[in-house]
């Protein structure tokens, strides 16, 4: 969760290949159970907001959750209007007491032995 664009940017490059390979389908199906288990109080609270969790929502959000968090978002929407310039945004409009939601499919890599390791039971 996230009102600034950038941080999904970088989130997405760190974890996965970029914001345009985001599975949406993967954060529709397990928005809700995620956050119900998040240790945040604030994440447990948020609300599902976007036409990702309900297709009749024409507010032009797509994946964000209503955190009641009214901040200024005159960077962020000024960070998003540049994305947009060059990418194809996929979690939609930041509204007032919104927050982006990014939600990434990791899969964890098997553990390598590193040479230190295998030279210990020597």
């Amino acid at each position: 969760m996230s009102s600034h664009p950038a941080a999904c940017l970088a989130a997405a490059k760190a974890f996965a290949s970029g914001i345009n390979s985001v599975s949406m389908d993967f954060i529709r199906e397990n928005a809700a159970g995620i956050m119900q288990r998040a240790p945040i109080k604030y994440v447990r609270e948020a609300t599902l907001r976007g036409n990702l969790f309900a297709t009749d929502d024409s507010s032009g959000a797509i994946s964000s959750v209503y955190t009641d968090f009214f901040v200024d978002h005159g960077e962020p929407l000024e960070a998003l209007r540049w994305v947009r310039e060059g990418l194809n945004w996929p979690l939609g409009e930041l509204l007032d007491g919104h927050e982006f939601l990014l939600m990434l499919e990791i899969r964890l890599r098997s553990r390598s032995r590193s040479r230190s390791a295998s030279q210990a039971g020597r």
